[in-house]
């Protein structure tokens, strides 16, 4: 193949070929073209693959969401992404040209691709593992399960931080704290919460995955300073985006 007898020329070894490869944002319609071209072959060979899933990469490809991995002027896989609110990411296409697979390819397109989002200022990448063999790949790359919402969602739901968020605390006698229950206030009782951030320091702020409804309180000086809904919680700014809990705190 191409690619090998270009990375012995040059004399790098595979983990050093990330210099050689670029996370193209903008690609051309020849290079869709050439997408589609290696979908199909894939399709008729293997009866596998995203060709299935056509429209989607092409409306992506309309909406500027497309990215492809360059090496050697061939295209080696591409990954096509939704936007929400301007604040995270869903992934909803990554697929590595079968010619190019094992090779760790997959982890750089998917690290160049981080970057880029990283840098634009999103909160965190959400995805769902499609095929569900892709769960161990995305493991690896630190994304979390998300947890059970109440929803009819899939066990398959992931994301990964892109920012700095603060820590989960332990300790039911904290003065200052965010407290967060996976329950909606009329079903409280007595039950602990399920994630606790000491509030301290406020550097970083929260990020958890969530459903509106449940459950928010915030503790001051040993006292309830607000409770409610995560949705009703804060009126004066948002705290809730898409399933995400992201909440800054001042002193």
């Amino acid at each position: 193949m191409v690619i090998f007898e270009t990375v012995r020329k040059v004399n790098v070894h595979i983990s050093e070929i990330n210099t050689y490869m670029k996370l193209n944002t903008n690609p051309t319609s020849k290079q869709l073209a050439e997408i589609k071209s290696w979908l199909v072959e894939e399709k008729k060979n293997f009866n596998e693959g995203f060709y299935c899933n056509w429209n989607i990469i092409e409306n992506s490809f309309n909406e500027n969401k497309l990215f492809v991995l360059e090496f050697d002027k061939k295209i080696v896989g591409f990954i096509t992404w939704t936007n929400h609110q301007k604040k995270y990411v869903d992934i909803d296409i990554m697929e590595i040209n079968r010619s190019f697979r094992k090779r760790g390819f997959g982890r750089i397109l998917y690290k160049k691709t981080e970057e880029f989002f990283a840098e634009h200022k999103y909160i965190a990448i959400k995805l769902f593992c499609a095929p569900e063999n892709s769960e161990s790949f995305w493991k690896k790359m630190e994304f979390i399960k998300f947890p059970y919402r109440g929803y009819s969602e899939s066990e398959l739901i992931y994301y990964k931080p892109l920012i700095n968020a603060k820590e989960l605390s332990v300790g039911k006698f904290l003065a200052n704290k965010i407290e967060l229950w996976n329950v909606e206030p009329y079903e409280l009782k007595e039950q602990e919460p399920k994630w606790t951030w000491e509030i301290y320091n406020n550097n970083y702020p929260i990020l958890q995955p969530c459903n509106p409804n449940w459950n928010l309180r915030l503790t001051k000086n040993g006292q309830i300073v607000k409770e409610d809904k995560i949705k009703y919680f804060d009126s004066e700014k948002e705290i809730e985006f898409g399933p995400f809990l992201y909440l800054t705190l001042t002193e």
